[in-house]
């Protein structure tokens, strides 16, 4: 009897995962939702939209982005990750999300664990830029200044605790300087004060001031990649003066967790398939967006890594994040 009862529940077992194998295989067979937690209109809406309409034409159903504004991008991530995780719901995902969890309150989530990673698909990196009033030509200007003149540089950035904040604490400690940063509600009315001579550095994502830099209003003394930005190709990194320093974010696609591997693995190929596509790579570059793709595992580790980077800089420059 109880082999009998055994055999059963093997066999319901067994015929349970054979539907469920079938299920993952017919996905998608539905409309898949995209989330992005910002507002509609901005750049992180109109990189969301633009995956989002080629990933339709690769998964061959409807991709829907919502839009999910508030708390720093967790109401669009606390709604994802309470989702079911049948791959039907996706998140744009952003290095500010990651740095979240290194506030003095912590987050609600973090992205090292509470979602699955599909794919970084877009690079951005960070520019120092100065007031053309100030006599700071290169990077090297600028920290001789500062060290010849202690706490009297002020740089802009776009709030307290952004990732421009801790590129500055960064540079600070890096260099040896000591300057004070000045927050600004968003990047847009920091480049204002930062022509206006209310502060004389001025720190965020490249590509945010093209057409004052190019037009000679700001001076772009240098970038944080790897590599020099392709849209200032002139320009040289901050490596070059400071060897070993960069700093850079990815977004990405990220999905509930416990999404299904063979799912995830079909969302990362169709993403490839997507960045791999001119008119996607044109533009993201409209939006001062290096184009890339990673593997799942790839985009989890850089994630993990860049909290860590970023939580040993704050302890390095004392810096605590309300």
């Amino acid at each position: 009897m109880n082999k009998r009862r055994t055999l059963l529940a093997g066999g319901v077992a067994a015929t349970m995962l054979m539907a469920t194998r079938q299920a993952w295989a017919a996905w998608p067979d539905r409309p898949v939702r995209f989330v992005v937690p910002f507002a509609a209109g901005g750049a992180a809406d109109v990189m969301g939209r633009l995956v989002a309409t080629h990933l339709s034409e690769h998964l061959g159903v409807p991709v829907v982005v919502e839009n999910k504004p508030g708390a720093s991008t967790l109401i669009g991530g606390e709604y994802v990750v309470r989702s079911r995780p049948d791959g039907y719901m996706l998140l744009l995902g952003t290095s500010s999300m990651a740095l979240l969890v290194l506030r003095k309150q912590g987050s609600t989530i973090d992205m090292r664990k509470d979602l699955a990673p599909v794919m970084a698909f877009a690079e951005s990196v960070y520019g120092i830029m100065a007031s053309s009033s100030t006599p700071f030509k290169t990077l090297a200007d600028l920290i001789a200044y500062a060290k010849a003149n202690p706490d009297k540089v002020t740089y802009g950035i776009p709030g307290t605790g952004t990732t421009p904040h801790l590129v500055g604490e960064y540079l600070n400690s890096a260099s040896g300087i000591k300057t004070m940063a000045v927050p600004y509600k968003s990047g847009n009315p920091m480049v204002v004060g930062l022509m206006g001579g209310e502060i004389m550095v001025g720190i965020d994502t490249v590509g945010a001031s093209n057409a004052l830099i190019h037009e000679g209003k700001i001076r772009l003394l240098a970038t944080t990649g790897a590599q020099r930005s392709s849209l200032f190709p002139d320009v040289p990194t901050v490596s070059e003066t400071l060897p070993g320093f960069v700093a850079r974010g990815l977004t990405g696609v990220m999905a509930t967790p416990g999404t299904p591997p063979d799912i995830v693995d079909k969302l990362n190929q169709a993403m490839a398939a997507v960045v791999a596509k001119p008119d996607v790579r044109k533009g993201l570059a409209a939006l001062s967006l290096n184009p890339v793709t990673t593997t799942p595992a790839q985009y989890r580790k850089f994630i993990a890594g860049e909290v860590d980077m970023w939580a040993g800089v704050m302890r390095e420059s004392g810096l605590v994040i309300e």
